[in-house]
C-alpha cells in the first residue's frame, strides 16, 4: 500500500497482561468458572458451560473451552482497553 505508513510495533517486549482465570470449583455441576478481571463470575460464560454440560459434555472440554476463551479474551480486552 503506497502512500501509507506502517505503525511501528516493538513486539520484543510485549507482555500480554494475564488479565481473568479460569477457575476450578470442585461442584459437579460446574466444575469451571470463568472469572473476569475484577473477580467476577463471567455470566454468558457461565450459561454457555451449562449448555456443554446438559449436552453430556465432560469436565474436561469445559477446562479446554475455558482456556480457549480466556486466550481470546485477553488480546481483545487488551486493545479495548486502549480505546
Amino acid at each position: 500500500m503506497s502512500g501509507t505508513t506502517a505503525l511501528e510495533r516493538d513486539l520484543k517486549n510485549f507482555v500480554l497482561p494475564e488479565i481473568g482465570r479460569l477457575e476450578e470449583t470442585g461442584d459437579a455441576w460446574e466444575p469451571y468458572r470463568l472469572i473476569d478481571p475484577v473477580g467476577q463470575r463471567v455470566e454468558p460464560v457461565a450459561i454457555y458451560f451449562k449448555d456443554l454440560l446438559a449436552a453430556d459434555s465432560p469436565a474436561t472440554t469445559l477446562y479446554s473451552y475455558g482456556n480457549d476463551l480466556l486466550r481470546w479474551w485477553r488480546p481483545v480486552n487488551c486493545t479495548m482497553s486502549r480505546s
